[in-house]
C-alpha cells in the first residue's frame, strides 16, 4: 500500500504509519508527508532513519510534545511516540474517523477502529468521539477544512456537535484558527464551507462582527440581509476566479493567473467576506435610511484590521485586506462618472495612482459585489462587467507599462532646478507630473517643465 520503501526504517515492529498519509492513499492521492507513531525511542528511530536515507533529522515542538522530523528532499517523516499504550488508544484519541487510520508496518495490516475507510468511501467527515472539539476547539474549523480539501460532507451528528460546541472556538489561539481558515479559503468552493460554518454559528464565533449583518437588511430594492448579500458576493467571486468564460479577454486571464499563483486570491476572498462589516454602524446618506452609507468603507477597513490582528495575520496580509475594503466602492463611482460622460479616463488614472498594483483586484472585487445585487439596476448589467474588463485591460496594456518607465521630471529635478523643498505642494506637483506621464505616451521633459512653471504660478497667485 505504501509508495515508500519501508526497508529503510531502522525497525518495523511497533512502527505505524498513521493519519493523513493513510487517508490520502485511500483517497487515491500520493502523500508527501508521513506521520510515524512508534512504541519506543522516537528520537533514536529518527536518527537511524536519517542515517539510513541520507536525510536530515530535526527536532521541534515543546518538551513532552516533541516531534522528530526526517527530511528527504520534498518528502518528510514526522516521528512521535504512541499517544497511549497501544496504537488503538492512539487512534481513538484522534479527531475524525478519516484521520484515525493506521498501517502496521511489520504486517501491512490496516487498522481501522472507527470506520474511517467506509467514511472515505462515503465522502464523509465524522468525529471519532463526541468530546473531540472540547479537547481541542480548533478541530471545529478543521472539520470544514477537511470537507473543503476532499470535497466531503460533514456527518449530521458531527455538524450538530459543532453547533453545540461552536462557542469554544473563542478559547483557541488566533494563529491556529487563521491557519485552518486560510486552508479553507484556498479551496475552489470555500463558499459552501463558509455557509455551513455560518449555519452552525461557528463563523460568527470566530468573526462576531459578521453577526450584525444578519439583522441588517439591504434596502427596499434588495431582498435579504447584508450577510446573505455578502455570501452571494463571495460566491460570485469564486465563480469569477475559478470558472472563467471561454471568450474571456487575455488581460482578465492574466489577472486570474496572477491572483492564484501569487496567493492573493485568498486575500481578495477575505476582503469580500469582510467588506460590509462597517455598514451596521455607518450613517445613512438620506433621511429615509436608504442608499449608500457614509464612511462604511473606511469603517469596515478599520474593523478588518482589528480582525486580522486578532487572528494574527501578517502585516502584508492585513494591509492588503484593509486597503481593498477601503477602496472597494470607488469602481462604482468611476463607472457612474463614465455613464454621465465625465472625464473618467483621468479619473481612472488617479484611481490607479492611488491603488497601484491592487487596481485590478479591486475591480474584480467590485464586479463580484455588483453580481450579488438582486435589484435591476445599472451595476447588475453587462455594462459594468465590460467596464471592469476594460479597466483591467487598461491596467495591463497601458498604465502598468507606462508606470515602469521613468517620468521626464522627478523629485530631485524639482529640488535642483526649482529650489523646491518637500511639502504638500511638492507632492501635488509630483502627482500632477505622474498623471500627465500616465495619460500621455509622449509627455516630454519640456512639457513637464512648462507644467511645473504653470503650477508654481498658480501657487504664487
Amino acid at each position: 500500500m505504501l509508495p515508500i520503501d519501508t526497508d529503510v526504517f531502522p525497525e518495523k515492529k511497533g512502527v505505524y504509519v498513521v493519519g493523513g498519509a493513510i487517508r490520502d492513499l485511500l483517497c487515491g492521492r500520493t502523500p508527501v508527508d508521513y506521520d510515524l507513531a512508534v512504541k519506543t525511542a522516537p528520537d533514536k528511530f529518527a536518527r537511524l532513519l536519517a542515517a539510513n536515507t541520507g536525510g536530515k533529522a530535526i527536532k521541534f515542538g515543546k518538551h513532552g510534545h516533541a516531534i522528530h522530523r526526517v527530511v528527504l528532499g520534498d518528502c518528510h517523516f514526522d516521528i512521535t511516540p504512541l499517544n497511549g499504550k497501544t496504537i488503538e488508544n492512539d487512534l481513538l484519541r484522534r479527531d475524525f474517523t478519516i484521520n484515525a487510520l493506521a498501517l502496521e508496518v511489520s504486517s501491512g495490516r490496516l487498522i481501522d477502529l472507527t470506520g474511517g475507510s467506509q467514511d472515505i468511501a462515503a465522502k464523509t467527515v465524522r468525529m471519532v468521539k463526541r468530546d473531540v472539539f472540547r479537547r481541542d476547539p480548533v478541530r471545529l474549523v478543521r472539520a470544514f477544512r477537511m470537507a473543503a480539501a476532499f470535497d466531503f460532507s460533514i456527518d449530521k451528528d458531527t455538524e450538530a456537535t459543532i453547533a453545540r460546541d461552536s462557542g469554544l472556538i473563542r478559547n483557541s489561539a488566533g494563529e491556529r484558527i487563521r491557519d485552518e481558515l486560510f486552508k479553507i479559503l484556498n479551496s475552489t468552493d470555500s463558499h459552501a464551507q463558509l455557509a455551513s460554518m455560518a449555519g452552525t454559528g461557528l463563523l460568527f464565533g470566530i468573526i462576531p462582527e459578521l453577526m450584525k449583518l444578519k439583522s441588517c437588511m439591504s434596502d427596499e430594492k434588495q431582498p435579504g440581509n447584508l450577510f446573505e448579500q455578502t455570501l452571494a458576493a463571495y460566491n460570485h467571486l469564486e465563480n469569477l476566479l475559478y470558472s472563467p468564460r471561454p471568450e474571456q479577454p487575455e488581460s482578465m486571464g492574466r489577472l486570474l493567473q496572477e491572483l492564484s499563483t501569487g496567493g492573493e486570491a485568498v486575500l481578495l476572498k477575505w476582503s469580500v467576506l469582510l467588506q460590509n462589516i462597517g455598514l451596521p454602524s455607518a450613517r445613512p446618506t438620506t433621511a429615509g435610511g436608504s442608499g449608500l452609507l457614509n464612511g462604511h468603507a473606511a469603517r469596515g477597513a478599520a474593523m478588518s484590521r482589528d480582525i486580522c490582528r486578532r487572528l494574527r495575520f501578517s502585516r502584508r496580509q492585513s494591509d492588503t485586506i484593509e486597503f481593498i475594503i477601503r477602496h472597494h466602492l470607488e469602481p462604482f463611482a468611476l463607472f457612474k462618472a463614465r455613464q454621465e460622460d465625465a472625464p473618467a479616463d483621468r479619473a481612472f488614472i488617479r484611481f490607479y495612482m492611488t491603488c497601484g498594483d491592487r487596481t485590478p483586484a479591486i475591480l474584480l472585487h467590485a464586479l463580484a459585489g455588483a453580481k450579488s445585487r438582486k435589484a435591476a439596476e445599472a451595476f447588475c448589467d453587462q455594462r459594468f462587467a465590460d467596464f471592469v474588463t476594460q479597466g483591467v485591460d487598461c491596467y495591463y496594456s497601458i498604465l502598468k507599462p507606462r508606470a515602469a518607465t521613468p517620468p521626464p521630471l522627478n523629485g530631485k529635478d524639482l529640488i535642483k532646478y526649482f529650489g523646491l523643498k518637500p511639502s504638500a505642494a511638492f507632492k501635488e506637483i509630483l502627482a500632477a507630473l505622474e498623471e500627465e506621464h500616465l495619460a500621455g505616451e509622449n509627455f516630454t521633459r519640456e512639457q513637464a517643465l512648462e507644467l511645473v512653471v504653470k503650477l508654481l504660478n498658480k501657487v504664487t497667485v
